[in-house]
């Protein structure tokens, strides 16, 4: 598919290509239950178990109304939602405290409320 992308031919089922499709996430992670590729390497995202995240609660007020609701708020928040996800993407973030941890990659995580400010 080099250079495709500029020479696209309509007669060629990219969809259906198998260095395209890669399958469906029907494999379960032994520790976390996460789904998975067929070959997703084992314990990848959960490190073998050596990493357990919490459930999620219930989300506060506005967002719990705005995902919940059928009104015609709610229908375009969750329409939208992806934009709104997005405006946070490039956010620069301010830190007082870095945190290694052995044997895990570095990742970048937010404790507390995200605010914009001027």
């Amino acid at each position: 598919f080099n250079g495709t992308g500029f020479q696209y031919d309509p007669s060629i089922e990219y969809h259906n290509h198998p260095l395209i499709v890669i399958g469906s996430m029907n494999k379960k992670c032994q520790y976390c239950n996460a789904f998975k590729w067929k070959d997703e390497t084992a314990g990848m995202g959960c490190s073998d178990g050596k990493v357990s995240l919490p459930l999620l609660g219930e989300p506060k007020e506005p967002v719990k109304t705005l995902l919940l609701n059928d009104t015609d708020e709610s229908k375009q928040f969750i329409s939208k939602i992806r934009k709104y996800n997005s405006c946070f993407q490039m956010t620069s973030f301010d830190v007082d405290k870095v945190i290694r941890m052995p044997g895990f990659s570095p990742t970048f995580a937010v404790q507390g409320q995200i605010c914009i400010s001027s």
